[in-house]
């Protein structure tokens, strides 16, 4: 009789156990689009492949998941902005975090290569997923225009110049050889830290010790124009450009 009771207690138990786990509401899953690391706007991706002249106005926006429940919201791959995610449903998360104030961002995926902003508002960004193998600390954006720009060049309109002979050659990573005496690049995507009255693309070349050389350049296909540029403002302020003559037209080798 002793062992029924305990067999019965025992049943209930299990029973009442599964009745209570059966109400509780189920958790939702984290979605699919928080594995994938990088993603930037779609608006981006499309004026890069179609060889714009002004990047700037695509409005640059980039959203990294590189740790769980945490996300970083970059604009003109320069203000960078960490939150933290809540799980709305498998699709959706909603991002907040010290540097958005009040405002909470909310990211739906729509398919499994995009991912949009703030849908159907004034914010509204669609993003695309974008490979960064190497976790590129400039960020997903930035390494795409590098891998858009890289390649060895010949100089086409050398103006008399003493090297013009010598290959030049842009990397992905921003490192460049054969370019007057400088070893990197720097390309500015959203307009914050330099601008141009046309909103053209702007380049920097450096070198350990030097001034930063700045360029304006478009592309056609495999060919980059270079243009020197005229600083229209003081020298406390955010620099302005206007684009003045050509510098140099580089044909990228097949």
């Amino acid at each position: 009789m002793r062992t029924t009771k305990i067999l019965c207690l025992l049943s209930f138990a299990v029973a009442l156990g599964q009745a209570c786990q059966n109400a509780a509401p189920k958790k939702a899953e984290v979605p699919a689009f928080t594995a994938t690391p990088y993603w930037v706007s779609s608006a981006f991706i499309e004026a890069l492949e179609a060889d714009s002249d002004s990047l700037a106005t695509a409005e640059c926006h980039e959203l990294q998941f590189i740790s769980p429940d945490s996300v970083v919201y970059i604009y003109g791959s320069v203000e960078a902005a960490p939150g933290t995610y809540t799980i709305i449903d498998d699709k959706t998360i909603e991002i907040s975090g010290e540097m958005f104030g009040d405002a909470v961002l909310r990211v739906t995926q729509i398919s499994d290569q995009e991912i949009v902003l703030d849908k159907d508002t004034e914010r509204e960004v669609r993003f695309k997923p974008v490979e960064n193998h190497e976790h590129d600390p400039r960020g997903a954006a930035t390494l795409l225009v590098g891998q858009h720009l890289a390649g060895t060049y010949t100089r086409e309109n050398p103006f008399g110049r003493s090297n013009a002979d010598r290959p030049i050659t842009l990397n992905a990573d921003g490192t460049v050889k054969g370019f007057e005496a400088y070893h990197h690049y720097e390309t500015a995507l959203g307009g914050d830290l330099a601008a141009a009255e046309d909103g053209s693309n702007l380049i920097y070349f450096s070198a350990e010790g030097q001034k930063m050389f700045p360029l304006a350049w478009s592309k056609r296909g495999d060919t980059l124009n270079l243009w020197t540029l005229e600083n229209l403002s003081a020298a406390d302020e955010k620099p302005f450009y206007t684009v003045g003559r050509m510098y140099d037209r580089l044909i990228r080798k097949k």
